[in-house]
């Protein structure tokens, strides 16, 4: 059995934002994040997915003494669920509400992408 690296990333960043990339392994579903590994001749090709997704649930994360930050799960095209930091910002978070990838610095100081919401769900 042959196991090779995927390699494709799961984030591009962009001038205006962050494009999510899933993957479509083999003609099959589209995954998020990518398989990091291929195995056996597997082919992946790299699926962009919307950039727009809508908050299907949130949670606050209170740490102790380290300031507070949220966590979302998002729904976005193909059927995707994809879990990743909540910006804070002047908008109330409400479930339904539409939100977008943006650029996002770890703590390591790698790039990856968070949350920010862009306008209400309509109540």
């Amino acid at each position: 059995m042959e196991i090779t690296e995927y390699g494709g990333g799961h984030v591009s960043l962009v001038e205006d934002g962050a494009v999510l990339l899933g993957a479509r392994v083999d003609d099959g579903e589209v995954r998020f994040p990518p398989p990091e590994f291929l195995i056996s001749g597997q082919r992946a090709e790299v699926v962009p997915l919307s950039d727009v997704g809508t908050l299907y649930t949130y949670t606050t994360v209170y740490p102790g003494k380290a300031p507070a930050y949220s966590l979302a799960m998002v729904d976005f095209d193909h059927d995707l669920r994809v879990f990743g930091r909540l910006l804070d910002g002047d908008v109330a978070a409400v479930i339904g509400a539409r939100v977008r990838a943006v650029p996002f610095q770890l703590p390591n100081g790698e790039a990856d992408f968070a949350f920010e919401l862009i306008e209400e769900a309509n109540s």
